[in-house]
């Protein structure tokens, strides 16, 4: 009899055998990677969102293996999940964090690629109630995300350093305490303008960050659609416009936390630049400038609806008939949902007759 799997993770840190595998937090970063290497055997490419010219985001499709950066088959991988990619430390004085998924060669060991990952629901709360071609997904995006971000640049531009010294150091140099939200939030325009700058001068070296999987019900029901799993992936370099475009258009006086957000990118290149590594904990722990520190930002699905719109957003192109070739060995018993009290009171229908 065949053991609980999921589909292409042969080599990996996580045993899908055991049901500890299946809970919430696993399950949510290790079926998207199954159903990726499920599109890779059947030759569908994921949407790939990218940064243009005009630093606006367009769309366009990649191969699963561009996106794992090797030509290795799906059983010559290992899947390090929750793990550190190491080529990266050559870049931080502190501690590394660790990502949702570091790729690397089963036999060498070689790092592949590290990517973040968000499983996502579309649509969301903001666009249930729209037709389903305007639904949406929220994104939630923390601190690691951004972490990777940056570091994803710095590892594609590290020749360009003193070049990208001379975009943030007229600004930069000036900020005194980079905590200290009066003077952050003075600096605003001209942080933004640096960004901006960097974007465009470096779009080009941009490559796959963050896998979001969508999942489509029929509305807000719990009722999978027909066509309701596919695979959008963000390069690090799109991945800024969830803040900046927001961080362009708060006026108010307090420091939003894209603006927030902005501003660690900003100060991370500046530090970088001018010494080729970095302290994390100073801009990521700290730089609270007035937000909590629990997540970066949230982006509701109205607003990346305007970045991920497509035919394949509205029919997602895996069908829900195909997901027990994603999910193996009966490993879906293993499943084991959130008791959460709305959800027993919403199935329990007997309460209120």
């Amino acid at each position: 009899m065949a053991k609980p799997a999921l589909y292409g993770i042969t080599h990996s840190n996580r045993d899908f055998s055991d049901p500890y595998y299946w809970g919430k937090n696993q399950f949510n970063s290790a079926f998207p990677v199954a159903l990726a290497c499920f599109m890779r055997d059947s030759h569908i490419k994921p949407v790939y969102l990218r940064l243009d010219k005009q630093r606006k985001i367009f769309h366009e499709e990649i191969s699963v293996g561009d996106l794992f950066n090797t030509k290795l088959e799906n059983d010559k991988l290992f899947f390090a999940f929750e793990s550190r990619f190491e080529p990266y430390t050559k870049f931080v004085h502190d501690e590394l964090e660790t990502i949702d998924l570091v790729l690397k060669d089963a036999r060498s060991n070689q790092f592949m690629r590290p990517l973040e990952i968000k499983l996502t629901t579309l649509p969301d709360n903001t666009t249930a109630s729209l037709h389903e071609n305007k639904y949406g997904c929220e994104i939630v995006i923390r601190s690691p995300t951004m972490r990777y971000m940056a570091l994803s640049m710095a590892d594609s531009l590290q020749k360009k350093f003193k070049e990208i010294r001379d975009i943030f150091e007229p600004t930069c140099l000036t900020i005194r305490q980079w905590d200290n939200e009066v003077e952050i939030r003075n600096n605003m325009p001209k942080i933004l303008d640096a960004l901006e700058a960097f974007n465009s001068k470096y779009r080009k070296y941009e490559k796959p960050l963050l896998i979001q999987p969508v999942w489509k019900t029929i509305g807000k029901s719990t009722v999978l659609a027909d066509n309701c799993l596919d695979i959008f992936v963000w390069s690090d370099f799109a991945l800024t416009r969830l803040f900046m475009d927001s961080a362009l258009e708060n006026e108010s006086e307090t420091i939003s936390r894209q603006q927030r957000a902005a501003a660690r990118l900003a100060r991370f290149f500046f530090e970088i630049s001018r010494a080729g590594m970095v302290y994390q904990k100073p801009i990521y722990d700290g730089m609270s400038l007035g937000n909590q520190t629990d997540k970066e930002f949230a982006i509701s699905g109205n607003k990346t609806y305007t970045y991920m719109k497509c035919d394949r957003l509205t029919k997602p192109i895996i069908q829900k008939n195909q997901v027990k070739k994603i999910i193996l060995g009966g490993g879906q018993k293993f499943l084991s949902p959130e008791r959460r009290f709305d959800a027993i009171i919403f199935f329990s229908n007997d309460l209120f007759d």
